[in-house]
């Protein structure tokens, strides 16, 4: 699309010169409405000066708006970066958090085969007093 807009505007650019130049001997005569003043001017120059004055116009308006987006693109690409950044963060903190739970975890299992073993060992404990006991008893 930017080819063929470009392409459509060259064209249009060097036919308006061409133009001019076919017509660069007739002269033009420009007078107001409220006077006698009469201007005679070439008509190739009149179209040349236009043509000149369009362009820098518009170049100027394209280059406002170019500079505009060029200024989002960046505040744009800022927010990007802030958005990876905090979102690096957030993996960051759940990797951290996954370790926690991790060592919690095995924290927990050891305290759980701790128990186990306590258990195991009152057990035996109260088997050698339920013994101890029969013996004094008897």
């Amino acid at each position: 699309m930017k080819k063929a807009f470009l392409f459509v505007s060259l064209i249009a650019v060097f036919s308006i010169i061409y133009f001019a130049l076919i017509n660069r001997t007739q002269p033009v005569t420009l007078a107001y409405s409220n006077s006698t003043d009469v201007i005679t001017v070439n008509f190739a120059m009149t179209i040349i000066l236009v043509l000149l004055i369009g362009l820098v116009i518009g170049s100027g308006i394209v280059s406002l708006f170019l500079q505009e987006e060029q200024h989002r693109a960046k505040a744009y690409k800022r927010e990007l970066e802030k958005s990876s950044i905090q979102g690096s963060n957030h993996e960051s903190r759940v990797e951290v958090l996954e370790a926690k739970i991790k060592t919690l975890e095995k924290a927990f299992d050891s305290v759980l085969d701790e128990r186990t073993q306590l258990e195991l060992e009152i057990k035996a404990l109260n088997a050698e007093l339920e013994i101890l006991n029969k013996k004094k008893n008897k």
